[in-house]
Order: structure tokens, then C-alpha cells, then sequence
């Protein structure tokens, strides 16, 4: 059976992240929480449920597929350059690498697949091998730089990985730590920054979304879609409920049930027929532009950082 997901995805090796969040509200000068008001929304979207893709407020900060695609190049140039100096041009990283977009809401990937996989996501196809993959523990210590010197040759600081860091965020160099309501993205010293922005992304969607699950409005459309599948005969109080009903998470090696499946395509019909996707998108890309007005000076930060580490990129590709 496919995998289920329901985690938050950060990009791997470049942020450490820890804390706890408290959110909703607004220091009162007596220093107690006043919460603040629903942010109003001016219009519900129609939502596509035949791609994997939504865009909301705060994807215009992070890097887009060209961007990652731009960074990813530049990188392994610089790698690569990095290991030829140390004596190691063998086993170069793919310098012509693209990046790809990944789904950024999981429960699009369960319309056109429920009735085959139920609440599972649809198998992956073969997956080509990784540099990493195939990398000698040598070759993983000069770009990590827990190898001092190489062939008489001193390894950079923070190996490969720390060069090729240092190279594209020169002039652009990213805050140690972002803090948001508690939780703390450290990022690992010189650390590429692929994948960093996105981080910060996740982090502020995650501290948003207690406020998200308690709005009004998110509650109306999860009781209305609860009504919708009653009627047809199941009971959940939440779609959340659904998904991840203990019935559905043994993996019997049969794939998923008749009970499984059948729930699942219930489940897509009531949340078209409640606008379910719609709402909840509405309602996210409300307060994800609340927080955009309240924190314009490091929203711009973003976009700054994003743009010269592109224009950085192209420097070292010559593109």
C-alpha cells in the first residue's frame, strides 16, 4: 500500500527547528492576549482538484521552480569545482539538475486516485538514485568538511557544501535564526540555501494554522461536509477523522479496502459539494495576507534574499 502523509515537510540539512507555538492573539498593554478578529475574506476561489498545486499569499516569497532550478545548478558547479581543486574530480554532481514542483496540498493527490487508493497517495514511480546514493563516505565527508585535508590539499570550511553556501548567499547572507511564535528555525552553519525560504514559509503556515482550524468559517464548512457524509451513511466529524480512521492505517499488503476506498470517494464528493477545498484555501490565504501586512519589513527581506541569490546563481552559471 502507498504511503500516508500527514507531516510538515522542511527541507532536510538546511534548518534545525524547535519550540512551541501559542497564536491567535495580540499583547494587551496589561501584557495579557487579546485575540484578533477573523480576517475577512474578499472572495472564494475555485480550486482545481485535477493538479497538485494552489497558490496562496505567501508562495511569492519563496523561491519558484526556476529559482530552486537556478540555485540547484549553481551549487553543483560550485561543488564540483570545490572536489576538482581537492584533488576529486571524479563522480561530479549533475550540474544540468531540474528542480521539480512538489504538491503543496496533499489531500489533491486523493480526488482522482480514491477510488484506486483510497486514503493513500498514489505509488511513486521508480525513483532515479541520488547523488547521495552512490556518494563514497569520502566523497559525503569533503562536501560535509568532517574531513580536514584532502591529498595534501586543505578542505573549505564546512566542506564543498559550506563553499558552495558561502558563494550564493554572498552579499545576501540569511539570519542565523528565524523565530516565529515560539518556533525556531536555527540554520546549520553555511548550509546551501535551497530550500531555506521554504522553510521559513512552512514554519509561519504551521504557527497560522491553530487560528485556521479555529475559524468560524472553517468550522461551518467541516460540519457541513460531516452533515453531507451522514447522509450518506458515514460518521465523521472531520475529514481529518477520515483520513486517518485506524481502520485505514494497517498495511494488510492487499492495498486498500472496499470500506477504505468506498469512504474516500464519499469523502471527495461531500467536499466538492461543500466547496470544502475552496473555503479552506479562502480562509488560509486570508490571514497568510493578514500576516503579510504585519510583517511587510521581513516579507521584503524575503523577496531581497530570493532575488540575489538568483542573480547570484546565474553569476556562477553563466546563465
Amino acid at each position: 500500500m502507498a504511503t500516508k502523509k500527514f507531516v510538515l515537510f522542511l527541507a532536510a540539512g538546511t534548518v534545525l527547528v524547535t519550540g512551541c507555538s501559542s497564536l491567535g492573539s495580540t499583547p494587551r498593554p496589561d501584557g495579557t492576549a487579546s485575540p484578533q478578529p477573523e480576517p475577512s475574506v474578499r472572495a472564494v476561489p475555485k480550486v482545481p482538484t485535477d493538479r497538485l498545486q494552489v497558490t496562496r499569499p505567501l508562495d511569492k516569497y519563496a523561491p519558484d521552480t526556476a529559482d530552486d532550478t537556478a540555485l540547484k545548478q549553481a551549487e553543483a558547479v560550485v561543488v564540483n569545482r570545490c572536489l576538482r581543486d581537492l584533488g576529486h574530480p571524479q563522480h561530479p554532481l549533475d550540474e544540468n539538475a531540474v528542480a521539480e514542483a512538489e504538491p503543496n496540498i496533499y489531500e489533491f493527490l486523493w480526488f482522482p486516485e480514491a477510488a484506486r487508493n483510497g486514503y493513500s497517495l498514489p505509488p511513486e514511480g521508480p525513483e532515479k538514485g541520488s547523488w547521495d546514493d552512490t556518494a563514497t563516505q569520502t566523497e559525503k565527508k569533503l562536501l560535509s568538511g568532517k574531513m580536514v585535508t584532502y591529498k595534501g590539499h586543505q578542505v573549505p570550511k564546512d566542506g564543498c557544501y559550506g563553499e558552495a553556501g558561502r558563494e550564493l548567499t554572498e552579499g545576501a547572507s540569511p539570519p542565523s535564526k528565524f523565530e516565529e511564535q515560539g518556533m525556531v528555525i536555527t540554520r546549520v552553519s553555511d548550509a546551501s540555501p535551497r530550500g531555506l525560504i521554504e522553510s521559513y514559509v512552512s514554519v509561519i503556515r504551521q504557527t497560522l494554522s491553530l487560528q485556521i482550524q479555529q475559524d468560524s468559517r472553517i468550522e461551518r464548512v467541516i460540519s457541513r461536509w460531516s452533515s453531507c457524509m451522514k447522509s450518506d451513511g458515514y460518521a465523521y466529524a472531520s475529514p481529518t477523522e477520515a483520513a486517518t480512521d485506524a481502520r485505514w492505517q494497517t498495511n494488510t499488503g492487499k492495498g486498500p479496502s472496499k470500506a477504505e476506498k468506498d469512504t474516500a470517494i464519499a469523502d471527495m464528493a461531500c467536499k466538492k459539494r461543500v466547496r470544502y477545498l475552496e473555503v479552506v484555501v479562502a480562509v488560509e490565504s486570508a490571514y497568510e495576507q493578514r500576516y503579510i501586512s504585519q510583517h511587510a519589513e521581513q516579507m521584503k527581506e524575503f523577496l531581497d534574499l530570493r532575488d540575489k541569490w538568483r542573480k547570484n546563481a546565474e553569476r556562477v552559471t553563466g546563465a
